[in-house]
């Protein structure tokens, strides 16, 4: 058993480096499925047993529901009540305006209205940002996040 679930998950790793090498996207799509059409690639018969196949699916369905990647992002602003909506559009402009090259985001959870910061890969750089904004918003703090990616140009 262990051999056969060596030699699937060597085949899937080796069908993810030709898509990739060929320049094709494999994200979202089912690589599985994608092994055992004919043509697309040599036909592929795959038999696992029902959990392996379970778990596999449960992956890639969770991994459409998230979009980025892992990380930290700073939180400037939570406030509930009455005018807290407006207050929280004014802290945004304001941290846009002395920020101008950093990402912010509204965000609501019930009753509070927050305001997220950054896109942060690491704690150390999540941190960096801290000290880089408290003196004009008191009392931030990082939250694991899913980040979006900056391009390195």
């Amino acid at each position: 058993m262990k051999r056969f679930l060596s030699f699937v998950l060597y085949t899937l790793f080796t069908a993810t480096v030709v898509m990739a090498q060929s320049g094709q996207s494999g994200s979202g799509e089912d690589l599985l499925k994608a092994l055992q059409e004919s043509g697309r690639y040599n036909t592929v018969s795959v038999e696992a047993d029902s959990l392996i196949m379970a778990n596999y699916y449960k992956l890639l369905t969770s991994n459409k529901k998230t979009s980025g990647i892992p990380g930290y992002r700073i939180r400037i602003y939570s406030e509930s009540g009455v005018g807290a909506k407006e207050e929280q559009q004014r802290q945004k402009a304001r941290f846009l305006t002395l920020y101008p090259g950093i990402d912010a985001y509204n965000s609501y959870d019930e009753p509070f209205f927050k305001i997220y910061v950054g896109d942060c890969r690491t704690r150390s750089e999540a941190l960096k940002l801290i000290d880089k904004i408290e003196r004009n918003f008191p009392n931030p703090f990082w939250v694991p996040d899913y980040i979006v990616p900056k391009n390195a140009d």
